[in-house]
């Protein structure tokens, strides 16, 4: 077995120990409900979009809302390119019965996370903890309910990290704050 195969099977036992898996009886366990609705809202940035429509108002930092929210569709876009070269399939083991149909490498919503966690960091630094806080929860509640291997998750922070300091962050600072 290859380095690769090894590594690659032990993310598929520690992601599937990490998994919310269903009672015997198939219904949910408590709380994966809410932790769904919650990995949802990361679902193609729209969380996001709203916190820095939210935010943009309430600061008079809407140019800054409106790039940040291009930085996080465009995040989208580069990940979707990224999945489809590397084209891993979705874990077997779910929390819940539902199926993402794109390929689970690297996570999308965590790198949607971190590229919006670094852009509200500079439209509302003192809320800093939080943004990062947020988009970690977000990641890890991939893994929970059985959407992405934690290779996938700390691929995905690690591009989204990556682009949200390089790129976004900077970009969004450059933007003055108000129309």
């Amino acid at each position: 077995m290859t380095r690769l195969a090894r590594l690659d099977a032990i993310d598929r036992r520690v992601s599937a120990a990490m998994v919310v898996t269903p009672r015997a009886d198939g219904s949910a366990r408590p709380g994966v409900a809410a932790l769904r609705r919650f990995s949802q809202a990361g679902s193609y940035g729209v969380g996001w979009i709203v916190v820095f429509a939210l935010f943009g108002v309430l600061t008079d930092g809407i140019a800054r809302g409106l790039v940040a929210a291009a930085c996080v569709v465009a995040m989208l876009a580069f990940n979707t390119v990224v999945k489809n070269a590397i084209k891993r399939p979705r874990p077997v083991t779910k929390a819940i019965d539902h199926s993402p149909t794109s390929w689970s490498m690297p996570s999308a919503h965590t790198s949607m996370a971190m590229v919006g966690a670094a852009t509200m960091q500079v439209i509302v630094p003192e809320l800093a903890a939080l943004w990062w806080g947020v988009a970690a929860a977000l990641a890890i509640s991939r893994v929970m309910l059985g959407m992405h291997y934690l290779a996938d998750v700390l691929a995905g922070a690690v591009l989204g990290i990556a682009c949200g300091l390089l790129v976004a962050a900077p970009l969004v600072r450059s933007v003055h704050a108000s129309w």
